[in-house]
């Protein structure tokens, strides 16, 4: 008779886990089966659609300059004279600190104007170019029209010429990247571009700097579309 108290109490106790387990299977749920992990990636349902404006790299931006800072593949005697002179002209010119910050104010730029931030634009664009830039802008909103742009990667970025002009250094840039552009109305529609399509642009930018200022940023001066 004396074991009966301590067998009810294990039995008793027994249950008590019994439900507890039971309690925290249903609230932490339990792991998938073995059939589930072994299905193909491509068979499984996504748990997230990736949004590729968040896939931006500058790592894959290619770098084979010499000691002059100019692309070994593509640098003519022209643009290594003239920067041999701008550097003599302008010691503190830094063409290599300028190849590696291009990719970011190119982003910048690109993604400002696609927003429609004019106040972000206008200290970095020449008075021309910029009242260009405000009319497209302009022109987009009174259509009802907004614009989604998407820098992927670069592919190549290049230096294709440089010149002095009294205190003043231009140089122009080829930017080959891949990006995705679309324009939507009012309503959200895509009236231009694709999402699912990314397409690879060449834009040739020049840029301009008062190497007399102590102000680092360059001025973009012109863009066009490589022909």
């Amino acid at each position: 008779m004396s074991q009966e108290p301590q067998f009810l109490d294990l039995v008793f106790l027994a249950v008590i886990v019994l439900l507890l387990v039971m309690r925290l299977r249903s609230v932490l749920g339990t792991r998938p089966s073995s059939d589930e992990n072994e299905r193909k990636p491509e068979e499984r349902k996504p748990s997230a659609i990736v949004d590729i404006s968040e896939y931006r790299t500058l790592e894959n931006v290619p770098e084979p300059f010499n000691d002059t800072g100019v692309d070994k593949e593509n640098e003519t005697p022209e643009t290594v004279e003239n920067l041999r002179k701008i550097k003599e002209k302008f010691p503190q010119f830094d063409l290599r600190n300028f190849m590696q910050k291009a990719p970011k104010a190119f982003e910048y730029i690109a993604a400002a104007f696609a927003a429609g931030n004019k106040e972000d634009l206008k200290p970095l664009l020449s008075a021309d170019l910029y009242k260009k830039f405000e009319k497209v802008i302009d022109d987009r909103t009174k259509k009802g029209q907004t614009a989604e742009f998407s820098l992927i990667g670069f592919k190549n970025v290049r230096l294709i010429k440089a010149e002095s002009i009294g205190d003043f250094v231009e140089l122009t840039v080829e930017f080959e990247t891949e990006q995705t552009n679309l324009v939507k109305d009012a309503e959200g529609n895509t009236v231009v571009g694709d999402p699912t399509y990314i397409e690879t642009v060449t834009d040739i930018w020049t840029l301009r700097k008062d190497m007399r200022s102590s102000d680092p940023v360059w001025i973009l001066t012109s863009t066009r579309a490589k022909a």
